[in-house]
């Protein structure tokens, strides 16, 4: 491989081998007659140069720290010796995107784990094909990971590496930004929806951009608009693309001290006065290739200690890769566990097969593995604790709001949630309550109108992409950030007056200025919608204002609209306008207050004075003037009020219809659910019948093993009689 490196390749390389500890290496010497790059032995605190390759030196770890090179003697390490990973570990915390790992020829499973960090950071992934290696451990172990983006021949590789070396994603401190093409992100996003079922438009969007730009390295592809077109041909290009942006990396006892405060803090508490027949269940979402759900169940066995056989243990590990959940249930770990595992552990929960090793049955026994998409399907319910960690962080915020509401659903009253320690609950305080503020770990807290769920109809559950919203005691979250900065926009073009932004069924979402004059909040329950907070002259005409501007779809403005303000009446205007977000379909409106007219602060009292200069001065064409404004006045009031019943009357027609279509929805959802709780029922009692004939059965089994034993005994005493005469 590194005789196919040129001698100008932009890029500095490291070499890493399993060198004998003991004695002097000759491999820079060797290598230095084949390569054309310049090859010298690494020293520790020397400034890594393009064009230049690195050989690790015998008995040392090889690490990266700010463009330096790191040595570390051997004897200072407390776990086997894994140089490999090691090195990958430094590549991916110092390079991210910009690192290249290679697995080549040897023995062990050394460079698997560390391979699985580099990918998750954004770098290329590469191992030596098993049948073109001598030794092939390393290699197949690498693979078996499914992290590998090549797997080459030592030839190939080389000529890979110079091949992406040259990509721009590989030569820019960050991946350029996609931001500019939003309208092809969202067909690519729509694509991935319809084949993979994942919405992947509500992740973080520069995590997105980043795994796009990785993709399109390794394919050669600058444009993405060149990358559509790619996708759209070949289906394996969308598979890997969705595997790319479903980031698993993991291990075992990530963050140590988080499990031992779940033995000191949360176990205890749970296990306070909890009935033996009461089942604990503990759900990690986001559980990857099943680390973190073994890793609990570890915990927890060994503060149960004895009381483990007595208490029903179930542990939920749900991801949306299916490949991350296939290697979760067959529990097959590479022996590279020993840095994370304690010897202890490792002999009392796993079994030592050549270089892997296997969760135990014990262990394997209190966990259920499946796929599950936290944002779209339902939650699991009645939990003890939730432990998700790193998996917000790639969500964006209104999403990350959602999830931390179903979370606070599906925990039991006092449950525990365990985030990652970039993670926490945000703008939902009300929800859960902070006990360790170092490792993220927080208690349910009870709340007035519990967050409820609200799954996809029958027809949208089954439909790849069918999304969960949640539906709780206040309005309903939406994307207020893109709704905030929409409404900022228009107020800064109209002087920035007093304002509010409703959704579409009249709550509120947004305030802006002085609307006091406007709005105020009657006795009863808090409320934000609306038509309980307007004052009642202006709803009589901002009703059907709010209702012309849904028809018609466009700007609705009011004037000389009455109201009472400080035991005065004043008039004021309004306009209902629109507002469209590219990309919702949800509908929004933004209500402009004018301020009230100082020229007729008084109504009443300026009616009293025209009467009075008339009957002193009899100036009758006065009076004649006011009879016919009050008349005007009242038929304008008396339109509008026309006009608001009109809007009401369709109002209430339109939720009729509604609630008659919900009914039937939920008329035949219970019918459903009546006919699958007797298909549950019938297989129930087949499963009963079929377990009684399965230990008949068995106990007939047994009674022809025994007879089988005693003609056995009885064929060894014939045969020793026989041999005695």
């Amino acid at each position: 491989m590194i005789a196919e490196l040129p001698a100008e390749t932009g890029m500095a390389f490291l070499l890493v081998q399993h060198l004998d500890p003991r004695h002097d290496s000759l491999l820079t010497e060797i290598l230095a007659k084949k390569a054309q790059i310049a090859v010298q032995t690494a020293t520790d605190g020397a400034a890594l140069q393009r064009n230049h390759l690195y050989v690790i030196p015998p008995n040392t770890s090889m690490t990266l720290s700010d463009g330096v090179l790191r040595l570390r003697s051997r004897e200072t390490e407390e776990r086997p010796h894994k140089p490999v990973n090691i090195l990958f570990h430094s590549l991916a915390e110092q390079h991210v995107h910009q690192a290249v790992a290679v697995v080549l020829s040897g023995t062990d499973s050394d460079g698997a784990q560390g391979l699985e960090e580099v990918k998750a950071a954004g770098g290329i992934t590469m191992a030596q094909a098993p049948e073109s290696a001598k030794f092939d451990g390393m290699p197949k172990s690498a693979i078996a990971t499914g992290c590998v983006d090549f797997v080459l021949t030592p030839k190939e590789l080389g000529r890979e590496i110079v091949r992406i070396g040259r990509h721009p994603y590989l030569n820019s401190s960050t991946p350029g930004s996609l931001s500019q093409e939003e309208e092809r992100l969202r067909r690519i996003f729509r694509l991935l929806q319809s084949r993979n079922g994942t919405d992947f438009s509500r992740y973080r969007r520069t995590t997105v951009e980043r795994r796009l730009a990785r993709r399109m390295a390794l394919r050669q592809i600058d444009g993405l608009a060149e990358y559509d077109e790619l996708l759209r041909n070949e289906p394996d290009e969308v598979q890997a693309l969705a595997e790319d942006l479903l980031i698993r990396v993991t291990g075992f006892f990530r963050d140590s001290e988080t499990f031992v405060d779940l033995s000191e803090i949360v176990f205890p508490s749970l296990f306070e006065r909890r009935s033996p027949k009461e089942p604990l269940r503990i759900w990690v979402p986001g559980c990857a290739s099943g680390e973190e759900a073994y890793s609990i169940a570890m915990v927890l066995l060994e503060y149960l200690g004895d009381r483990a056989a007595s208490i029903r243990v179930q542990i939920f590990g749900t991801d949306l890769s299916e490949a991350a959940i296939e290697k979760a249930r067959t529990g097959f770990y590479a022996d590279s566990i020993e840095n994370d595992v304690s010897p202890e552990r490792l002999q009392r929960f796993f079994i030592k097969l050549d270089d892997h090793y296997q969760i135990s049955k014990t262990i394997r026994d209190l966990c259920v593995f499946a796929r599950h998409d936290v944002t779209r399907d339902p939650p699991f319910s009645r939990l003890d604790l939730l432990s998700c960690r790193n998996l917000l962080i790639y969500l964006d915020q209104p999403l990350q709001r959602q999830t931390i509401s179903l979370f606070h659903y599906a925990l039991n009253p006092n449950g525990f949630l365990v985030l990652g320690p970039s993670e926490t609950i945000g703008r939902s305080p009300e929800l859960f309550r902070l006990l360790d503020s170092r490792h993220q770990i927080y208690r349910r807290q009870p709340m007035q109108g519990r967050a409820v769920p609200e799954l996809p109809a029958a027809d949208d559950a089954r439909r790849p992409g069918a999304a969960v919203s949640i539906a709780v005691a206040k309005p309903a979250l939406i994307e207020s950030e893109r709704a905030q900065s929409e409404t900022e926009r228009l107020l800064l073009t109209r002087y920035a007056p007093a304002a509010v932004l409703i959704d579409d069924g009249l709550n509120v979402l947004y305030f802006h200025g002085e609307t006091s004059l406007y709005l105020e909040h009657a006795r009863g329950p808090s409320s934000l919608n609306l038509q309980q907070i307007c004052r009642p002259g202006l709803l009589v005409e901002l009703s059907p204002a709010i209702h012309e501007a849904k028809k018609a779809e466009r700007t609705v403005p009011r004037e000389g609209v009455r109201i009472e303000l400080r035991g005065k009446e004043c008039e004021v205007s309004f306009e209902v306008i629109p507002v469209k977000l590219p990309g919702l379909e949800s509908r929004y409106f933004l209500i402009l207050f004018g301020p009230p007219s100082a020229e007729k602060p008084a109504l009443r009292s300026a009616g009293l004075l025209v009467r009075l200069w008339s009957s002193l001065f009899g100036a009758g064409s006065l009076a004649e003037t006011e009879k016919d404004n009050q008349i005007g006045l009242l038929r304008r009031e008396l339109d509008a009020t026309r006009d608001y019943l009109q809007a009401t009357a369709e109002e209430h027609e339109a939720t009729k219809e509604e609630m008659k279509s919900a009914h039937e929805e939920v008329l035949s959802a219970n019918e459903e659910f009546l006919s699958t709780n007797e298909e549950l029922e019938t297989a129930k009692e087949e499963l009963q019948s079929a377990n009684e004939e399965l230990g008949v059965t068995n106990q007939e089994l047994r009674t022809r093993n025994r007879e089988r034993s005693c003609a056995r005994l009885s064929l060894q005493s014939v045969l020793l009689a026989g041999r005695t005469y």
